[in-house]
């Protein structure tokens, strides 16, 4: 651990709220306005299916057709990830997260108006484009400009806001109808795009450009440093980036496609991203947000399906916030083991209480809230473990020299596993039946409990140079750091 990483944790242990760490959350925060629009994209199927079937704006609609609307939109995602790998690497961090929110106003605005089924389809795929750019430039960014104490926190806040839109998007969308809703979603848009012109461009990525004055000014911004005199810590984290820049240089150089199936390294942050993003969909995540409105219908609640999502928008942003204080103390690996454990047992119990349903409802009038309270775990920790950590753990484990075409991949792995499972989660619940289908959910979050305790490093309080460092040397594992804090 460099002397300069070790200062940083040093002052971070001070205060929760040191001064100088106030413009990442700055940073931060504007950035959320686009998790805030994630969070509406996530909410929108779940209010906005019923609304649109009860405005007869499109008579004649089938169960199909909105498990298209619906799931269409992770097909948008799976576009946006590879062109946003693309996009940092050429353009930057920066102009990619503004770049974003052209197809998110584009697409909102077409689901305000849409005049037939098809733009139906278009709007929903050109929010999930941009949310596909945004959410891989974004991640990368957070990780980029944070200090090593902040950055599982910034990565978490932006998740945070994620939740916060799904649930206004819960309890707007039982007001409003489909279309006034999506109005709302344009205006976030524009503002997305014009706030972060405000923000920095990441200095690694202007290192890596041979911009080191543009570097300094921008790092400067971040530590809260006076540009025209630099600290030493600024000049000491500055050499870092170009000792790892120059590096990286050299390795990219070197680094052919070939590389992709030889290089130990890559193959090991492949293997690892890629195992997370899919565990993160395949545990039924996505499908359960984008129904929950409809799964209540089904299953039951004490209260009515609208009411009933809203609460579970609630449990969805009080997992988050408990990451929050969390993330950057008890680690990635344990936050990320208890949460798949906790969400298989949640959703086991549900298949048990959907294939008992009648015997248990003769023992007891009350045992209508176990859905309720089973879904409420579920979602809890879903969004506070695999929803946040796996783009966190991802964003810090991929090596630089290889950061936007393979966290393209991994991502694109994510939301192709998502449009699978959304996409057949009521031909599942037809065909095999509603118990057995969250018992095959509570199966691949089991299994992926497995695969975190066995794969999965532990990258709390390291620098992404050491992170790096450590998985690029053939004779060292990607393994827990003695010197974690």
């Amino acid at each position: 651990m460099s002397e300069n990483e070790q200062s940083y944790q040093q002052k971070g242990k001070k205060s929760f709220l040191n001064p100088a760490h106030t413009p990442q959350y700055l940073a931060c925060g504007i950035l959320s306005i686009g998790g805030f629009l994630g969070g509406t994209f996530t909410g929108w199927s779940s209010t906005a299916l019923p609304s649109i079937q009860s405005s007869n704006h499109f008579p004649g609609l089938t169960p199909t057709d909105l498990s298209w609307i619906a799931s269409i939109a992770t097909l948008g995602c799976l576009a946006g990830c590879p062109t946003g790998g693309y996009l940092i690497r050429v353009f930057g961090r920066k102009k990619s997260m503004t770049f974003s929110s052209i197809p998110y106003a584009i697409g909102w605005l077409t689901l305000t108006f849409p005049l037939q089924v098809w733009m139906l389809y278009f709007g929903r795929f050109l929010t999930g484009f941009g949310l596909g750019i945004l959410t891989l430039s974004a991640s990368v960014y957070l990780s980029e400009i944070a200090v090593p104490e902040l950055r599982g926190r910034l990565s978490v806040i932006w998740f945070v806001m994620i939740r916060i839109g799904t649930l206004f998007e819960y309890g707007i969308g039982s007001i409003l109808p489909y279309n006034q809703v999506s109005a709302i979603s344009v205006l976030i848009s524009i503002a997305l795009g014009v706030s972060i012109i405000f923000v920095p461009e990441s200095p690694r990525w202007l290192v890596s450009k041979m911009r080191r004055d543009d570097a300094m000014i921008s790092l400067c911004w971040l530590r809260a440093c006076k540009k025209d005199v630099p600290s030493q810590d600024i000049v000491d984290e500055i050499e870092e980036i170009e000792r790892v820049a120059l590096k990286t240089e050299k390795e990219n150089k070197e680094f052919k496609f070939s590389s992709y199936f030889t290089n130990r390294p890559v193959i090991k942050a492949i293997l690892i991203a890629s195992t997370l993003m899919f565990f993160k969909e395949a545990c039924g995540g996505t499908a359960f947000a984008f129904f929950a409105v409809q799964i209540f219908e089904n299953i039951g609640s004490p209260f009515n399906s609208h009411t009933s999502g809203v609460l579970v928008g609630v449990a969805q942003l009080g997992g988050i916030v408990i990451t929050v204080f969390c993330v950057d103390k008890v680690g990635r690996r344990l936050l990320l083991n208890s949460a798949f454990v906790i969400m298989s047992l949640s959703v086991a119990t549900l298949g048990l209480f959907q294939q008992y349903e009648k015997g248990i409802d003769d023992l007891s009038q009350k045992s209508e809230w176990i859905p309720l309270i089973c879904l409420v775990f579920y979602h809890a920790a879903f969004c506070g473990g695999p929803f946040v950590l796996a783009y966190t753990v991802s964003s810090e484990i991929i090596p630089t020299y290889v950061i936007g075409s393979v966290s393209g991949l991994v991502t694109a792995i994510g939301w192709m596993t998502a449009f699978i499972f959304a996409r057949c989660y009521q031909d599942m619940n037809d065909g095999i039946g509603v118990a057995n289908t969250f018992w095959l959910f509570a199966l691949f979050s089991g299994v992926g409990a497995l695969c975190v305790y066995f794969l999965v490093p532990e990258t709390v309080g390291r620098s992404l140079e050491n992170i790096h460092e450590q998985g690029t040397n053939d004779n060292c594992e990607m393994k827990n750091d003695e010197e974690t804090v």
